[in-house]
């Protein structure tokens, strides 16, 4: 009997805080951001420019060049020298260097454009927020990467990139 009343205190312990919470939801400010219409369309800008597509197609051909290295080396390589293995491990060498140059100057220029966004974004989105925190009668909000658990009906990101790109329409 003790220990049933104690089960139910414990419980009751636990659940309380809960109760109290009213409306929670989850959210993240990183997606609602980079789903806006003007975040990807500055993305396609950035594909569009010939530097960037330029850097782009190169990194494609080094991969392609690595690859096709590989294949060689499989085929042929039982009937080489320790020369040519040798000279034909330093060319891979070479073209992983390339493709790791050009790949880092690709993510560079990405990492640039996010940043650019999210300092947009993080202006407008306390405003956002507030006003549905207001409207929705919400109590708390969450990361969502920090959530373990949410149903997909407490998530407000789809909301937020819709306020976000009715803010940055005006």
């Amino acid at each position: 009997m003790k220990i049933t009343k104690a089960l139910c205190a414990a419980a009751l312990l636990f659940i309380a805080p809960l109760s109290f919470a009213g409306k929670v939801v989850v959210f993240d400010p990183q997606q609602a951001i980079m789903q806006t219409d003007a975040a990807k369309k500055r993305m396609q800008d950035l594909q569009k420019k010939p530097e960037y597509s330029k850097m782009v197609a190169e990194a494609e051909g080094l991969k392609a060049d690595l690859e096709a290295l590989a294949k060689e080396a499989e085929s042929k390589g039982l009937t080489w020298s320790d020369e040519q293995k040798l000279e034909h491990r330093k060319q891979i060498e070479f073209v992983q260097a390339d493709f790791q140059l050009v790949v880092q100057k690709i993510q560079k220029e990405n990492d640039d454009l996010l940043k650019g966004l999210l300092a947009q974004g993080q202006q407008q989105l306390p405003g956002i927020l507030e006003a549905l925190v207001k409207a929705e009668d919400i109590d708390i909000i969450l990361r969502k990467d920090t959530t373990i658990v949410s149903m997909p009906a407490a998530d407000i990101t789809g909301k937020v990139i819709a306020e976000l790109n009715k803010a940055q329409a005006k």
